[in-house]
Order: structure tokens, then sequence, then C-alpha cells
């Protein structure tokens, strides 16, 4: 072995016991703040129940629903950070089940963003083709970190009376899920980074996501493990759109 070779396999293990600590200690930070932030949104939504029920502090109910709007913000940052740590220490296994009624999840997420469209007065249509197959998916992880967080962005960019679509399609052996939007769009350059780890904190895009931009370097990650492949549609004139495509069978 030539000691250049020797120079960088060092330098590959040190780099590697590096990000594994960096790893285990973002894992305990998130662990315990978990706690604590959960306690702070239940009784933020606790004591506007009760004022709400009251109704003489509208004003104070409107600062508690931000409260607990930006504690949900924070919690779901955790959630990301948990899972990203778990998928680089191959600790996040996938679960694949057969769904025979595909077209009546994918609908269920319309309830998931029900708060956000009547409060912003945003068009949310679902689309599903038919006839669709039966799919083999871990689609709990697909649904928590690819789909509710490709359309929770949608949506986040979506002006006052927008409108956000969901549509599914079927190609030979795959079915191919398009998420689009009303926003400002992301131009082509940007979409390699906004799929990258910590991507979001360098990029002078527009459309700036909040947080670290986690969520769709996660996205990406499960979709990969999904043999699949998500990407920007840069056909599209206005607005974004990501499509998403998956196998049928995913362990086919």
């Amino acid at each position: 072995m030539s000691e250049s070779h020797k120079v960088d396999c060092y330098e590959d293990s040190i780099e590697k016991r590096v990000e594994e600590r960096h790893n285990r200690a973002l894992s305990i930070v998130t662990h315990d703040l978990k706690s604590p932030l959960s306690a702070i949104i239940g009784f933020c939504r606790h004591l506007s129940k009760i004022i709400e029920d009251d109704s003489l502090h509208p004003e104070w109910v409107a600062i508690l629903h931000r409260m607990r709007d930006a504690g949900q913000d924070m919690f779901t940052l955790i959630e990301d950070i948990n899972v990203m740590t778990k998928l680089a220490a191959g600790n996040e296994k996938l679960e694949p089940v057969w769904i025979e009624n595909l077209a009546e999840k994918i609908e269920q997420i319309k309830s998931t963003f029900e708060h956000q469209t009547k409060a912003r007065k945003i068009t949310f249509t679902v689309k599903v083709a038919s006839p669709m197959p039966a799919v083999r998916w871990d689609y709990f992880r697909l649904r928590n970190h690819v789909l509710n967080n490709v359309v929770s962005n949608a949506m986040k960019f979506t002006p006052h009376g927008g409108k956000v679509e969901l549509c599914v399609t079927t190609l030979p052996g795959f079915v191919v899920i398009k998420i689009s939007d009303t926003g400002p769009g992301i131009p082509q350059s940007e979409e390699d980074r906004i799929f990258c780890r910590y991507g979001q904190i360098e990029s002078n895009l527009e459309r700036t996501y909040s947080g670290a931009g986690l969520g769709l370097y996660n996205a990406r990650l499960f979709v990969e493990r999904h043999r699949g492949d998500i990407r920007l549609d840069s056909s599209c004139n206005t607005g974004a759109t990501f499509l998403v495509k998956l196998p049928v069978d995913v362990l086919a």
C-alpha cells in the first residue's frame, strides 16, 4: 500500500469516527429535548382551549397558537435530526407491507393539512388514477418522511388563496407521485442543493426552507431506500413541482 493511500485511509477513518461521535451527540441532545418540548406544546394547546371556551381574550389565543406552532416546528426539526442519525447508523429499517387500497391512504393526507388549508384558504386537491395497483412499501415512513414533508413545504410557500395538488399515476412497474404548488418556485440550479444534508444553510434560494433543510434530505434517503427517485420537475413554469417515482414492489 502506498503512503498516499495509507494517509487517505487514515483520514477517512478519522472522519468516520468524528461523524459517529457527532451523530451520537445529536441523538442524545434531541432525545433530551423532546420531553420538555412536548410538555410546552401540550400546555399551549390546553391553555388555548380554556381561553377559547371563555371567548374573552382572542389575542391571547392567537399568541398561544403561534407558540404552539413554533414548538411544533421545533419538534419536527428534532424528529428530522433523529431520523438522520438513525439512517446514518443503519438503525432505521424499512418495514414494507402490501397495501391494497393505496388510493384511500393517499386521500387521507388531506386531513393532515385541513387546518392549514382552511386558515389560509388554500385549495388542496388529491387525484389518484384508477385503477391503482397494490404496492409493497413502508408506507408509514414514506408518508411521514416523504409525502407529508413535501406537501408541508408546498403549503408553506403557497400564498394565501393558492393551490397545492397531489397527483398519483402509474408507469409499468412504478407509481409516480407529483406534488405541485403555486409558490415562488425553485431554480433548476438549486435542485441538488435542496436535497443535500444542511444544504439550506448555504443556499441563497429565495424560497428558503425553515431549519437546516433536513426534511428533504431525509425524504431523498427514504425514497432511495425504496429504490425510487425524487426530483424537481424543471419543465414547470410556475411554482414548484416534486416528482416521486417508486417501484410497485420495493422487494421485487
